[in-house]
């Protein structure tokens, strides 16, 4: 059964600490994995998303996309790539799973954002000269930065809970804390691991969030200085 003081005597045993399978290195496999994952998805999703939404085109694809991923069960996705792959490549099965995982929202919240903006925004920085790719990149991109990094949240909530899954199929990141945890019937391992996920997913949570109000609270603050 799970005992505080045993739990605390766990987490601060150094040997837990130390080796392939010591919690710091645990988290950072798990942190690259997820941001792996993110990274390519944003390469991938952010520039489609964006056209959609300045092209006002393709709306489907974002909606379709979305409801894809909320039906898709992620086990199966991940056992199903590592089946097609082989197990030689389960790395890129579980990079391909999550990417397919983080790329609905960050596209999402691209395309929300762009399309979101008022039209006479970007009819009036036309008219004043400015050419296709300037727009984009001096007006549209900075304005929609809140959606944009909203998507991130999400991907990155979505993303840090589904490595949790990668050591099912022999990779590392903090879930394997949880499956030799309740092998092993040792439950103070199993409440760490899960806590140290929570505490690496909110973390990153909140620090998104940070930048998102700061990021709205900034253009706010431009959008109040002008009509001053």
């Amino acid at each position: 059964m799970f005992d505080i003081p045993d739990f605390i005597g766990w987490l601060l045993n150094p040997e837990n600490w130390q080796g392939r399978y010591g919690i710091p290195n645990l988290i950072q496999e798990h942190l690259l994995l997820s941001f792996g994952a993110i990274a390519l998805a944003t390469f991938l999703a952010l520039p489609i998303g964006i056209a959609i939404g300045h092209f006002n085109r393709g709306t489907a694809l974002v909606v379709l996309l979305g409801s894809a991923s909320r039906a898709i069960p992620t086990m199966g996705l991940l056992f199903a790539l590592v089946m097609l792959l082989g197990v030689q490549l389960r790395e890129l099965a579980v990079v391909i799973a999550l990417v397919a995982i983080a790329f609905p929202p960050l596209l999402a919240g691209a395309y929300a954002g762009i399309s979101a903006i008022e039209k006479h925004i970007p009819d009036s920085a036309t008219a004043q000269g400015l050419t296709p790719w300037q727009l984009l990149r001096i007006v549209e991109i900075p304005l929609a930065m809140p959606a944009i990094i909203g998507g991130f949240r999400i991907a990155w909530i979505q993303v840090t809970s589904t490595v949790v899954l990668a050591p099912l199929v022999g990779l590392g990141g903090l879930g394997f804390g949880i499956i030799q945890g309740l092998a092993l019937r040792n439950f103070d391992q199993v409440v760490a691991s899960a806590l140290l996920i929570v505490l690496v997913t909110v973390l990153g949570d909140q620090l998104l969030g940070f930048a998102q109000k700061n990021q709205a609270f900034r253009l706010g603050h431009l959008s109040g200085g002008k009509n001053k």
